[in-house]
């Protein structure tokens, strides 16, 4: 209460109302005492004049020279009970008594002021600096019917200090109720003041709470006056913006995890180019520093070509605009859609930009494009080539003991290819089918890894090729699917088996690692150039593909491998040096505790 500037303020003017007020009213009262009693001392002094006038008559005849008469002593006993001053002076100016001066010393009092106003209309009065007395003095003079011109004058005087100390007294017995009521003013005042201040105070201490966003404070003491209305519709106030503060902060809650749950990034760009909000997904997308980006320019934080001229598009214009935009960072390249939408609000304008990330949408579809032009290719080649045989035959070679023969022998070749072409291509189509539902089987890989070898035994027998295989028991079980499986051994054999020349050697081990089973297929074959070690995996990828389709390969086996190992949730990979031979990694999830006839 005591640090309220307004209450100082309020109850300060008042108190300088009040001190002013009574200063006025003691002023003007004072005044007015003052020439009351001035009258009422002129009035006075006239009346005593008048019972004086006797004395005057016939202009003092029928009173004695001066020289201590009986009525020389009784006039002075009446000036001086009455404190006054009393002169007598004739018509020609002498006066004849004075009862403060010897009056046979006196000048002459005929130019007086007051002498010559009553002797012309029977009253004077002056107040003038008296040189007898040395002091300021009121006179009264008075002749008795002025016309007649016979009497004498009799005057009156009193000092005028005499006058306005008896103001004063008056002043001083006034002062102390005077004061008393203005300390009872002020008393007033300061109650006034503080049950004015006391509800302001209130209110501004609310509304410094809405302004901190303490919504939830109430105004309690409510007066019923226009202040006690003004608390009452703050405290509707503060209840609705409360309530809308929470309706807004749900709302945002909503559209932050909307926003944060969003695979596609979103950025909001203000007017002067500064990151207003990201979501997670455009910091993943653009490798942002959420929080740093925000407030910061967005040419300072991200360098995406294309950007600054999709924002600046979309606003000039009220459609949604569309761009595809590259960003190639630490060697890898992505590729986005993004869509710049332009807004505006009471306050600012900005564009908001959706990323959508197609990188793997536009290599899948690249890949798609490439898949039906080598599967094109690779039909069209053994379709030719027996197209060509055959008409070479219904031409008449087929009578052609000499070639009709390797003819036929080539159109066999080309069939087969045809049928292991179409083969592959239906198991890569039904692998990729199955890839969303991941095989739990207990697998023997050991048992499969020696009937694969079995049944190639005769095909590496004839290459000059000698195998070696590492099967430890405790590392053949695994999880997985028996029939991918083998399809997966037979795959890897088949490849080592044809890029191993004579003499050759394949080794196939099996280790455990932790909760891993790890099967390794070595060859000393021709090996894989570095530069080819990464694209391997893809369909129809050749190293050299003259002598890939030499040895009858179709581009697909090592492609399903590929998805066959992922189905089973596991990994496969790649080692080799060129002329130094190959090594093929396979990782598959352990079966612990599994026994073959589960």
């Amino acid at each position: 209460m005591f640090r309220s500037r307004f209450f100082w303020k309020l109850f300060g003017s008042y108190a300088i109302l009040v001190l002013l007020t009574t200063l006025v009213v003691a002023y003007f009262v004072g005044r007015h005492m003052g020439n009351a009693q001035w009258e009422a001392r002129v009035a006075s002094l006239e009346e005593q004049c008048v019972v004086m006038a006797p004395y005057a008559r016939g202009d003092f005849e029928s009173v004695p020279d001066v020289g201590g008469a009986p009525w020389e002593s009784e006039i002075r006993t009446i000036a001086e009970v009455n404190r006054l001053r009393v002169t007598f002076v004739r018509r020609d100016g002498v006066v004849i008594l004075d009862t403060e001066e010897n009056a046979g010393e006196m000048e002459d009092h005929r130019g007086r002021p007051e002498i010559q106003e009553a002797l012309a209309t029977g009253l004077g009065t002056s107040t003038r600096f008296g040189r007898t007395l040395d002091l300021d003095a009121l006179y009264v003079a008075h002749v008795e019917r002025p016309k007649d011109k016979t009497n004498g004058v009799v005057r009156l005087s009193v000092p005028v200090a005499d006058i306005y100390a008896s103001n004063g007294q008056i002043l001083a017995r006034t002062l102390p109720g005077a004061s008393l009521a203005a300390l009872l003013a002020l008393i007033l005042g300061y109650v006034g003041a503080r049950r004015m201040t006391a509800p302001i105070a209130e209110l501004k201490e609310a509304a410094n709470a809405f302004g901190e966003g303490r919504y939830e404070q109430r105004i309690g003491h409510l007066s019923n006056d226009e202040l006690g209305e003004l608390g009452v519709a703050m405290n509707q106030l503060g209840a609705e913006v409360r309530s809308r503060v929470d309706r807004l902060t749900a709302e945002r809650a909503r559209l932050s995890a909307m926003l944060a749950g969003m695979a596609e990034g979103v950025l909001a760009v203000g007017e002067d180019d500064r990151i207003l909000f990201s979501n997670v997904a455009a910091g993943e997308l653009l490798n942002l520093d959420v929080t740093e980006a925000e407030g910061n320019k967005l040419w300072d934080i991200l360098t995406l070509p294309g950007l600054l001229e999709l924002i600046a598009e979309a606003r000039e214009s009220d459609k949604v605009v569309r761009e595809e935009l590259v960003f190639a960072q630490s060697g890898t390249e992505r590729r986005f859609a993004a869509k710049a939408h332009f807004f505006r609000t009471d306050v600012s304008t900005g564009v908001v930009v959706v990323f959508e990330d197609i990188t793997e949408l536009r290599q899948l579809s690249r890949v798609r494009q490439d898949f039906v032009a080598n599967v094109s290719h690779e039909l069209k080649t053994p379709l030719t080539s027996i197209q060509g045989y055959v008409e070479t035959l219904l031409e008449g070679a087929v009578h052609d003991e000499d070639h009709n023969m390797r003819f036929l022998q080539k159109i066999d070749q080309n069939v087969h290819r045809l049928r292991d072409l179409v083969s592959d291509l239906l198991s890569l189509a039904r692998i990729e089918n199955q890839e969303s539902r991941p095989a739990r089987d207990f697998v023997d890989l050991g048992s499969i890894i020696e009937a694969a070898s079995q049944r190639f035994e005769q095909q590496l027998s004839k290459a000059g090729l000698q195998v070696e295989m590492d099967l430890p028991a405790e590392a053949s079980s695994v999880w997985g699917d028996e029939e991918g499986l083998v399809q997966v051994v037979d795959n890897l054999l088949s490849n080592a088996a044809k890029y191993t020349p004579e003499g050759g050697e394949i080794k196939i081990q099996l280790s455990r690692e932790d909760q891993l089973v790890h099967l390794k297929v070595t060859d000393t074959g021709v090996g894989i150039p570095l530069v080819d070690q990464d694209r391997i995996f893809e369909r129809f990828y050749r190293v050299d593909k003259a002598r890939s389709r030499e040895v009858g390969g179709t581009g697909l086996g090592l492609s399903i491998v590929k998805h066959l190992v992922h189905t089973m949730q596991g990994r496969v990979g790649v080692e080799s040096q060129e002329g130094k031979g190959t090594t093929f990694h396979v990782h598959l999830e352990w079966a612990a505790g599994a026994a073959p006839d589960a």
